[in-house]
């Protein structure tokens, strides 16, 4: 008897969500309907979660991408609720994705197992520009997530980048509890422009790295592949004054904070096919400042000629 009415409860509450689905419509719907099996999962206590993954589809974007460079986006599975609460099985799932055409587009695995001994899983996914995109081009992939067993779920993403600066990119490197951040850029500009002239160039020639490497280093300081400025404040993050970025810096300013004289910007050049990395400390170490993904807007403003 318990068997049978525990069916009839089960069907009268399907019913319900279906009836529930006709009267809101499809959008709303499916919301509803999403929450309810949601609930349901969790009172079995099964958790198929993720860093960047939902069961509504977030969107991403990423509006510093290069367009010339491969980009890859690390996703985090995982099979917990939150830090007391775990699934107490192990949960095997299926990845699949789709991307735009402009794109080649690759994932570390096609699926896995999230083991109860860890309750996490990482895939990365890859994209990779056919050709060289243009300023204001833009690519995209989407990345679905199913658990196969002992329940269904899906959950996915659509990440969008944006080609802003072409040859250029950049991301901020953080983590909760760390008493710094890394800056990092990305220069993936094959030339160098002159900026005073010398010889027979002139200011705004270009000429490729095999032409630079046998100037001398007097008209070396005369080119540069990418000026960089960064602008920060002072009240979020401090910059390490070791950098050698800061050391060999062409410009900064600086503000005054109760009394006491900050940087505030630094300018300073990253050398063609090369990347830079410049660290700051947090004034707030509790706080997460990745850009992108987890933040939409980069606390640090960047900004080349």
């Amino acid at each position: 008897m318990k068997k049978k009415f525990k069916l009839k409860k089960s069907v009268y509450v399907f019913i319900a969500v279906g009836l529930v689905l006709i009267i809101l419509g499809s959008t709303y719907g499916r919301y509803i309907y999403l929450e309810l099996k949601e609930y349901y999962l969790s009172t079995k206590n099964f958790y198929f979660n993720s860093d960047k993954l939902t069961v509504d589809r977030a969107i991403y974007q990423v509006e510093n991408w290069s367009g010339v460079d491969s980009y890859n986006i690390s996703i985090n599975l995982n099979s917990y609720k939150n830090n007391l609460e775990v699934c107490d099985s192990d949960i095997t799932y299926e990845l699949t994705y789709f991307c735009s055409n402009n794109v080649n587009c690759h994932l570390s695995k096609e699926g896995g197992t999230i083991f109860t001994a860890t309750n996490t899983d990482n895939v990365v996914a890859t994209l990779t520009p056919i050709t060289s995109l243009s300023e204001g081009d833009t690519a995209f992939i989407e990345v679905t997530a199913q658990s196969t067993a002992p329940y269904r779920k899906t959950i996915k993403a659509r990440f969008i980048l944006n080609v802003a600066t072409v040859g250029l990119s950049y991301e901020i490197e953080d983590k909760v509890n760390r008493p710094y951040l890394n800056f990092n850029i990305t220069n993936t500009l094959d030339y160098y422009t002159i900026v005073t002239p010398f010889g027979s160039y002139n200011a705004g020639d270009k000429i490729d790295i095999s032409t630079y490497s046998n100037l001398s280093n007097e008209n070396k300081l005369k080119c540069k592949s990418a000026l960089i400025t960064l602008t920060f404040d002072p009240n979020t993050v401090v910059l390490d004054m070791t950098s050698e970025y800061y050391l060999n810096a062409t410009n900064y300013t600086t503000t005054t904070i109760n009394g006491n004289e900050y940087i505030n910007s630094i300018t300073f050049n990253v050398e063609a096919i090369s990347s830079a990395q410049v660290k700051f400390y947090k004034i707030d170490a509790t706080r997460n400042y990745t850009y992108p993904i987890t933040n939409n807007s980069s606390i640090i403003s960047f900004s080349y000629t």
